[in-house]
C-alpha cells in the first residue's frame, strides 16, 4: 500500500506539471497561427480552417484539443491527431513533441507544403524546424528559424520576433 501511494504520489504532479507545461505551448501555438501569415494558396481548398496537427502522446493531445476551434481572424483553428507524414496535406501548422523519434523527416516535406513547425526537442531547429520551444525554469522560451520559415513561404509577425531568440544556423 505504501509504495503504490508513493508511486501515485509522485506521478500525479509530475502529470499535473506535463499537462500545465503542454496547455501552456498549445496556447503558444494559437498565437504563432494567430500572428503568421500563409501564401494564399495554401487555403484554396481549406478556406476556413487553420489546421493544426499535433504528433505526440495523450497528454500532449489531451491539451492541444484544448484550443481546438478557437477562432483566428475569420478561420476556425481545428487540432488534429496525425501520426504519419502521408496526411502532412491538410496541416498549416505541426507541433512535433519531445517523444518523436525521428523528426527531421518531417520537416523537408513540412516545407514543401508551407506548414509552420512548432517543436520541443533540443536540436529541433538545427534539423530544419522553425519555432522551438524551449522550457527553463517554468519558462517556455520562444526560438524562431526564420531561414526556415522564410524557405517555406512562411512569414512570422515581427510583434512575435521580437520576443524570441532568432536562430542563425
Amino acid at each position: 500500500m505504501t509504495a503504490a501511494l508513493t508511486f501515485y504520489g509522485g506521478w500525479i504532479p509530475a502529470f499535473a506539471d506535463a499537462v500545465q507545461e503542454y496547455t501552456a505551448k498549445s496556447v503558444l501555438a494559437l498565437n504563432l497561427a494567430r500572428y503568421s501569415e500563409w501564401p494564399p494558396e495554401v487555403f484554396k481548398d481549406n478556406g476556413s480552417s487553420i489546421n493544426l496537427c499535433v504528433l505526440g502522446d495523450d497528454v500532449v493531445q489531451q491539451a492541444f484539443a484544448l484550443i481546438d476551434n478557437k477562432q483566428i481572424g475569420d478561420k476556425t483553428l481545428s487540432v488534429r491527431d496525425i501520426k504519419d507524414d502521408k496526411h502532412l496535406e491538410h496541416c498549416q501548422l505541426l507541433y512535433v513533441s519531445e517523444d518523436v523519434a525521428d523528426s527531421s523527416r518531417w520537416f523537408e516535406e513540412s516545407q514543401k507544403q508551407h506548414i509552420l513547425t512548432i517543436g520541443e526537442a533540443e536540436g529541433f531547429l538545427a534539423k530544419g524546424g522553425m519555432v522551438y520551444l524551449e522550457l527553463t525554469d517554468a519558462r517556455i522560451n520562444l526560438h524562431v528559424n526564420v531561414n526556415a520559415t522564410q524557405k517555406a513561404g512562411l512569414q512570422i509577425s515581427a510583434r512575435v520576433l521580437k520576443l524570441a531568440t532568432i536562430f542563425n544556423p
